[in-house]
């Protein structure tokens, strides 16, 4: 018989509503900061409340996160705990934030306090890859896979998990430090487009970059098709930072690729979107080799 335990993330995940809803997938409060104005993210926001933030953004509100502390984590863990329910934890990635180190310093205080275990899993990446991991982990439960089974079948599946993304605005990555201002502002000038992608230490890497959306959101295409397994029902998010004409467009795509996909199109969630502002775009999926990141 499987254990008793709980699913958890944090809300640097994205992924279907409803599916979170029906498979009671619980999430980790995160803050972001909007103008001068500090929020809570505590579940899977609403189309209207996104636009809002995106909006705020294409105004010149400036946006950013903190990560969650350890005693945040312990604040969080502790009620399940207390229930005698055990814990399996799906992070951000280790690469992008402090807040997987976060987490196990928190399950280390806890573990002399309480028997039931508390598994820390570093998704190696971020948004609907996340999405991708916690599906995934719901799948393992059903099929009465232990805490510690459904921990290590993650561990193994998180290497082949493809983020494949491009930003409107190169703005926003110099504000995170990844290029230069003067990259940023000629880019803009000549609207280059980077494409990115989350390497095997869960880092963000440009590996690309064209002229243009329509040019950008092509070679995203092109990457899901050298990476795709092709099968039946091959599960893939479009996930976009309220860019939905695109997004729509982008999952039609990824259908003439592989037809019999099984797609999905999510809103980016506001922590992630702090950091890549509007109009980003991004297919991910389970590939059919370990990070190919070229």
């Amino acid at each position: 018989m499987t254990d008793n335990y709980v699913i958890l993330s944090d809300m640097s995940a994205d992924l279907d509503p409803a599916f979170a809803k029906h498979n009671d997938i619980h999430f980790i409060p995160m803050t972001y900061i909007i103008g001068d104005k500090e929020k809570v993210c505590e579940g899977l926001e609403d189309e209207k409340t996104l636009k809002k933030f995106y909006d705020a953004q294409r105004h010149g509100k400036q946006t950013k996160t903190s990560q969650i502390s350890p005693q945040n984590y312990i604040d969080a863990f502790e009620p399940y705990l207390e229930k005698g329910q055990s814990i399996l934890y799906i992070s951000l990635s280790g690469g992008l934030s402090g807040t997987y180190n976060s987490s196990l310093i928190a399950a280390d205080d806890l573990s002399d306090e309480y028997d039931e275990k508390i598994v820390c899993v570093d998704s190696l990446g971020g948004t609907v890859g996340m999405g991708l991991l916690i599906e995934e982990a719901v799948k393992n439960k059903k099929a009465n896979m232990s805490i510690t089974e459904n921990a290590k079948d993650l561990e193994s599946r998180k290497k082949f998990i493809q983020h494949w993304f491009m930003v409107d605005d190169l703005m926003f990555l110099k504000r995170g430090g990844r290029i230069s201002g003067a990259s940023a502002v000629f880019g803009t000038a000549l609207g280059i487009k980077p494409i990115l992608n989350i390497d095997a230490e869960g880092k963000l890497v440009n590996i690309g970059k064209k002229r243009g959306t329509k040019l950008a959101m092509a070679e995203l295409v092109e990457k899901y098709k050298a990476s795709s397994t092709m099968e039946d029902g091959e599960r893939v998010y479009v996930v976009h930072a309220d860019n939905k004409k695109n997004a729509e467009s982008l999952k039609k795509s990824v259908l003439e690729v592989n037809p019999k996909a099984n797609v999905s199109l999510v809103i980016l969630s506001p922590v992630i979107g702090s950091h890549t502002g509007p109009d980003m775009l991004a297919i991910a999926h389970l590939g059919n080799t370990e990070f190919e990141r070229k």
